[in-house]
C-alpha cells in the first residue's frame, strides 16, 4: 500500500483535546511522563528524550523508544481511538513481556498537546515491519465542529507509509516529535531528569527499562548527604510496627483489606524546598498516582512541623487494579473517599504521625550530640566562667539544641550569641530563662527571644562591624598599591565587602581556563589589561566575573567596550555549553574612570544588562554606605545598650578596630 492509499481518521470533538491534553498537561515533565508510560506498555527497553537548547521558533522535543511499535491498523484502532482501554479491549493486565500495564484511560497520547501544537508520530511495527508516519495538528483538531456531540470523523494527515517488510522489523519502535512548542521556559536537563525520576518507581523495580534525557539516564537522586533518617531501616528494634517486613530498604505491610503495600520514608536534615519531593507520593504499577501529600493530615497532632522535612514513596499497585478507576485523569490524585482507598489513607495517617513523633525524639538527640561535639571550640571560653555560670550556659545551649526546627547553622548562630552575651554581661536573665526550659519548642523559643531584641541586633551589629573593618583593610591595600594577588585573594575570601548581596558567592575555579582563553581574544591585546587581576565567583546558578585593570591605568571608552565584549563572549560560551549557570554578570574596576560625554549613559545601559564599571573610590564608598545603613538599622533596635554604643563609636572611628576581650569575633 502506498502512502497515498493509507488513511487514518480520528473521531471526537476538538474540545476533548483541550480538556485531556492542553488543560491537564501543561508541565513538560507531566506531559512527557505520559509518553514514557506508553513506551513501557509497548515493552520498550530504552526510551530517549531530547530537549531543546532554547525554546524558540523551530525548536522541538523528541521522544524515541524501541518498543513494539504499531501497524497502520493499530494506529487507527488503538492510538486514534479516544479512551481506548488496553486492559479491557485486550483483556490483559500485563504486556506480552509480562509487565503490568500502566495505561488505562487511553488519553495519555494527547499529553503532548499540553506543551506543543504539532505532534508527529513515526512508528515501525515489530510484528509486520510496517512504518506509519502521521501528524496531529492541534489547530485542526480543536477548530472543527461547533458542539460536543459532533461525531464527524476527521482525516489525519499520513506523512509516510510503507507496507510490511521483514527487514524493517528490527527497527521497531516509536518516535514522537513535539513541534511548535508552547512552553515559556527552556527546560533544564538536570532538573528535568530529577523530576522525571520522581514520577516513576522504575529505577527500583525494573531492570530492563532505561530512560535517558539528552543522553544521560534518569536516576534516583543521591541525597545521602542531605538525608538524616531513612525508614524503615532506621527503626530501633522496639519501634518496628507489628507485621512489618523490610526488603531492600523498603517496608512491606498488609493493609486491613488484605492488600500488600511497600513504602520508604526519609527525613532530610533541612526543610525540603522542592515541591515534587516534599511529602509522600503514591505509585501504582511503577507510575505516580498521587502527587506528594501528607495523607490529608490537617493538624492537631504532635511534631507536625516535622512534615517540612519528610519525603517518601508508597507502592500500592492494588489502587490501579480496581474495577472502578480511583486515579484522577491526569494521574495526580487518588479518590481517597472510595472504600478501597480508605484503608491506605488510614495506614498512611497512622504511619506518618508515628514517624513524625519518632523523628522529633531522634532529631533532638542528634542536636544534643552535635551540640556536645561543637562545644569543644568553646572550652577555653567556658573555662573562664565560674562553674555555676558554665552550668547555666550549657543548660541554655542544650535547651536550644532540642528545638528541632533549627538548622545547624541557625543553632551555631544562637549558641555563639548566647555565649557571647553572657561573657559580655548582657541578657543574663534571658539566658537563665532558657537554661530553665527543660522542654523548649519553637514557639516558646520565639517568645523568649521576643522579650529582648538586643541579642539578635547586637550579634548582627558585631558582624557588620567586622565587615566594615575588613573594608577598611582593603582600602589600606589599595592605598599601598597592593593590586595584584593580595587584593584578589582578599576579595576572594570576602566577596561581600564589595556589596552585601555578594555574601553567598564563592570562588569558582572550574572555569579559569575558559576565562583565560576568552580574555586573550578580548582583553589581553590591550596593554592596560596585561598583568590585570581577574576573579570568578559563583552562587547557585549565578556567575560573577570581576576584572581589575592594570594598576595606574585609567579606564576609557575603549576599555569599557572591551569589557562588554569579554562578558558577552563568556555568556555565549556558557549558553552554548548549556552550563549550570543561568546568569553571568560582570564588574570592571580601575584606578580611575574617565567621564567623557556619553559614558555615563553607556554605563547605565550596561548596569541594566548585568555589567558595571567603576573605580576603587566609588566601589568602596558604595560598599561602606550599604553596610553602614545596615548597621544604623540594627543600632536603632537597641540604642540604650552600652556594647551597641561602643560598636557605633568604633564604627565611625577611622582608627584601628575596637578590641573585643570576649573572644567573640
Amino acid at each position: 500500500m502506498a502512502t497515498e492509499a493509507a488513511h487514518l481518521q480520528i473521531q471526537f470533538h476538538g474540545r476533548v483535546i483541550e480538556h485531556l491534553g492542553i488543560d491537564m498537561y501543561q508541565s513538560p515533565v507531566a506531559a512527557i511522563a505520559e509518553l514514557v508510560s506508553n513506551a513501557w506498555d509497548a515493552d520498550a527497553t530504552e526510551v530517549s528524550i531530547s530537549l531543546p537548547m532554547n525554546v524558540r521558533s523551530g525548536s522541538e522535543i523528541l521522544i524515541s523508544d524501541n518498543g513494539d511499535g504499531m501497524t497502520l491498523t493499530q494506529c487507527q484502532d488503538r492510538y486514534l481511538k479516544v479512551g481506548y482501554n488496553r486492559r479491557l479491549e485486550q483483556d490483559a493486565e500485563k504486556t506480552p513481556a509480562g509487565r503490568p500495564v500502566m495505561g488505562r484511560k487511553g488519553i495519555g497520547k494527547f499529553a503532548g498537546f499540553g506543551i506543543a501544537d504539532l505532534v508527529d508520530v513515526d512508528t515501525v511495527s515489530k510484528e509486520t515491519g510496517e512504518r506509519t508516519v502521521f501528524r496531529l495538528d492541534v489547530e485542526k483538531l480543536t477548530g472543527s465542529g461547533a458542539g460536543y456531540a459532533d461525531n464527524t470523523p476527521m482525516e489525519v494527515e499520513v506523512l509516510n507509509y510503507s507496507g510490511p517488510d521483514d527487514q524493517m522489523k528490527s527497527q521497531h519502535g516509536t518516535r514522537i516529535r513535539l513541534q511548535q512548542l508552547t512552553m515559556k521556559k527552556t527546560p533544564n536537563s538536570d532538573q528535568f531528569r530529577a523530576s522525571m525520576a520522581r514520577r516513576f518507581l522504575l529505577l527500583e523495580r525494573a531492570e530492563d527499562f532505561s530512560v535517558t534525557v539528552d543522553g544521560t539516564p534518569i536516576a534516583g537522586e543521591d541525597d545521602s548527604e542531605r538525608i538524616e533518617f531513612d525508614y524503615p531501616t532506621d527503626y530501633a528494634t522496639k519501634q518496628i510496627p507489628a507485621g512489618l517486613k523490610i526488603e531492600d530498604k523498603w517496608g512491606v505491610e498488609t493493609l486491613p483489606n488484605g492488600e500488600e503495600i511497600r513504602w520508604r520514608f526519609v527525613f532530610y536534615k533541612d526543610p525540603i524546598q522542592e515541591e515534587d519531593l516534599a511529602g509522600i507520593s503514591v505509585f501504582s504499577h511503577h507510575k505516580l498516582s498521587q502527587r506528594p501529600f501528607t495523607f490529608n493530615l490537617s493538624g492537631g497532632f504532635g511534631a507536625q512541623h516535622a512534615i517540612n522535612y519528610l519525603s517518601g514513596r508508597v507502592q500500592a499497585d492494588y489502587i490501579d487494579d480496581q474495577e472502578k478507576d480511583l486515579i484522577s485523569t491526569e494521574r495526580q490524585r487518588i479518590n481517597w473517599d472510595s472504600e478501597q482507598a480508605l484503608p491506605l489513607l488510614k495506614w498512611g495517617q497512622d504511619r506518618t504521625k508515628s514517624l513524625l513523633r519518632i523523628w522529633q525524639g531522634r532529631r533532638a538527640e542528634a542536636k544534643v550530640s552535635a551540640m556536645n561535639s561543637r562545644m569543644a571550640p568553646f572550652s577555653n571560653r567556658l573555662s573562664k566562667l565560674e562553674p555555676f555560670e558554665a552550668k547555666i550556659v550549657k543548660r541554655a545551649l542544650t535547651a536550644v539544641a532540642r528545638v528541632s526546627v533549627l538548622s545547624d547553622s541557625q543553632f551555631d548562630d544562637l549558641a555563639n550569641a548566647i555565649l557571647g552575651a553572657w561573657e559580655g554581661g548582657r541578657l543574663k536573665e534571658l539566658i537563665n530563662e532558657l537554661s530553665n526550659s527543660a522542654e523548649l519548642d519553637a514557639e516558646e523559643l520565639v517568645g523568649i527571644l521576643a522579650k529582648s531584641r538586643v541579642m539578635t541586633a547586637l550579634h548582627a551589629a558585631e558582624h557588620v562591624r567586622s565587615q566594615l573593618n575588613l573594608i577598611n583593610g582593603l582600602e589600606e591595600r589599595i592605598k599601598a598599591k597592593q593590586l595584584e594577588n593580595a587584593v584578589r585573594d582578599y576579595i576572594a575570601q570576602n566577596p561581600w565587602m564589595i556589596s552585601p548581596e555578594w555574601e553567598t558567592f564563592r570562588v569558582e575555579r572550574g572555569l579559569s581556563n575558559l576565562m583565560k582563553e576568552i580574555a586573550k581574544e578580548t582583553l589581553d591585546k590591550e596593554d592596560a589589561w596585561k598583568a590585570r587581576v581577574d576573579l570568578v565567583l559563583s552562587s547557585g546558578d549565578q556567575l560573577l566575573v570581576l576584572e581589575f585593570m592594570r594598576p595606574g591605568k585609567t579606564a576609557d571608552w575603549d576599555h569599557v567596550y572591551r569589557f562588554e565584549r569579554y562578558i558577552d563572549s563568556i555568556r555565549d560560551v556558557v549558553d552554548g555549553r548549556r552550563a549550570e549557570y543561568r546568569s553571568v554578570t560582570g564588574l570592571m574596576v580601575a584606578d580611575k574612570l574617565e567621564r567623557p560625554a556619553g559614558l555615563a549613559r553607556k554605563l547605565e545601559k550596561l548596569r541594566r544588562d548585568g555589567m558595571d564599571a567603576t573605580d576603587w573610590a566609588g566601589l568602596l564608598a558604595k560598599a561602606k554606605s550599604q553596610w553602614q545603613d545596615y548597621f544604623d538599622i540594627l543600632y536603632a533596635r537597641a540604642p540604650e545598650d552600652e556594647r551597641m554604643r561602643a560598636l557605633a563609636t568604633g564604627d565611625r572611628d577611622e582608627g584601628a578596630p575596637e578590641e573585643d576581650d570576649s573572644g567573640d569575633a
